[in-house]
């Protein structure tokens, strides 16, 4: 007789706790199926830039019409290093560009250019001074897609010079800034 108390008390015990389990289990697949565990939805749009720069404000949305499936990248750039930079030129690359065995992006992979021209023309980069840069990256060229809430990540690269009329290879390329940001 007590030995069919203790198979009925295994059996209930197995019981509670297999449902406890299953529904332990039915809670973490819903979550996962709403993307609870996804890392990049807790990742916040960021700027990390380079010691003498700034880099706020970032934005990407996918652009409509004749740029159709291109992504447009906004974000307010400049520097508070000591001195002024002439023939500024900022440009995005993804992070899933190439390189070349310099280290430098592949041209084809660069966003389109943008010059830090003031409205007098002077391509100079003023020591504390900002600017609001846009920037158009080819579709194809980041791995994540341009769809809303898909995320871009790339890098920002300065070319310049620090005189203002410099000879043809005196120009300086560097990367400035890391970005992520959310397509929206």
């Amino acid at each position: 007789m007590s030995k069919n108390f203790k198979l009925q008390s295994a059996m209930e015990y197995l019981m509670t706790y297999g449902w406890a389990i299953l529904v332990i289990a039915i809670v973490l697949v819903a979550l996962y199926a709403l993307g609870v565990f996804n890392g990049s939805a807790f990742l916040h749009p960021s700027c990390i830039a380079a010691s003498g720069y700034i880099c706020t404000n970032q934005t990407a949305v996918t652009e409509t019409g004749a740029n159709a499936g291109n992504l447009l990248v906004g974000l307010t750039f400049g520097q508070n290093g000591g001195s002024t930079v002439y023939n500024a030129i900022l440009s995005v690359a993804p992070q899933s560009a190439g390189a070349t065995s310099s280290g430098f992006p592949v041209a084809s992979s660069l966003s389109s250019n943008t010059n830090m021209c003031s409205s007098g023309g002077n391509c100079a980069l003023v020591a504390g001074g900002e600017q609001q840069v846009y920037f158009q990256v080819p579709g194809a060229e980041f791995t994540s897609g341009n769809s809303i809430g898909s995320q871009f990540s790339g890098y920002i690269w300065l070319n310049y010079s620090t005189s203002q009329n410099p000879p043809n290879n005196a120009m300086n390329a560097v990367k400035v800034a890391t970005l992520i940001v959310k397509v929206t």
